[in-house]
């Protein structure tokens, strides 16, 4: 093997590594996680740091989670074993050629993976689409149009403003003007936005009414959001 070719191999598979880090960050968020706990809980788990007794309860508190969490480990034990022993072979190739032009090109190679790492969390538009793109794989994926995904978009003390894409509508909103269906009495929620499949936004009044496909955006303690739109049994 070149050395070249080492170094291409090994900073390709870094690339990659964060590349599934944001995937599966956006994934857990579809289970109702913040884009902060997401984060935080696919790292631990990609580098096997292993949790504190909460964060395992807030893993095993969803069946989804749970298997995101298995895969998650899984490729953390892969790229981990993969990652040492190609930094072996990298070191080891120090001493066969120019160890200044070897290191000149790992440098490179870094600033090009921040490139694209900064693109892709920093540029609205890349992020927005590369979240969007993943997100509909995932709800196909993990959901199969039986739940509703929640993503949680800002927390407010005891309550959060929440994106829920509707791929299984609730009996409670089921051809049912929002006026008639009690979410505010029942669940203390309130709906600021419908979104349509088109990315069309649509005012939101008494007469209303949601549709599969539809996203929207409401503001509530978590607990109703998931109460509402989730009927997933704990374990």
């Amino acid at each position: 093997m070149s050395t070249d070719f080492a170094i291409l191999a090994f900073f390709s598979l870094m690339l990659a590594y964060l590349l599934i880090c944001e995937i599966f960050t956006i994934l857990f968020r579809l289970t109702g996680l913040t884009e902060e706990t997401a984060r935080f809980q696919v790292i631990s788990m990609l580098t096997t740091c292993g949790f504190t007794t909460v964060e395992s309860e807030l893993i095993t508190s969803s069946r989804k989670r749970k298997k995101l969490a298995f895969i998650t480990i899984l490729f953390g034990y892969i790229f981990s074993v993969t990652i040492v022993s190609m930094v072996i072979n990298f070191f080891t190739r120090l001493n066969d050629e120019n160890s200044l032009q070897i290191i000149l090109k790992a440098i490179l190679a870094v600033i090009f993976i921040i490139i694209i790492w900064y693109i892709l969390l920093k540029v609205n538009f890349v992020k927005t689409r590369f979240d969007k793109i993943i997100s509909k794989i995932g709800i196909k994926a993990i959901f199969k149009n039986q739940d509703n995904p929640i993503m949680v978009l800002g927390i407010f003390k005891s309550e959060v403003i929440a994106e829920v894409t509707i791929t299984n509508l609730p009996e409670e909103l089921l051809n049912t003007k929002l006026k008639n269906s009690h979410i505010r009495s029942f669940y203390n929620l309130q709906i600021l936005t419908v979104i349509k499949p088109d990315d069309s936004s649509n005012p939101v009044t008494g007469d209303t009414i949601l549709e599969t496909h539809d996203k929207i955006i409401v503001f509530g303690a978590i607990k109703n959001i998931k109460n509402l739109f989730i009927k997933e049994k704990l374990f």
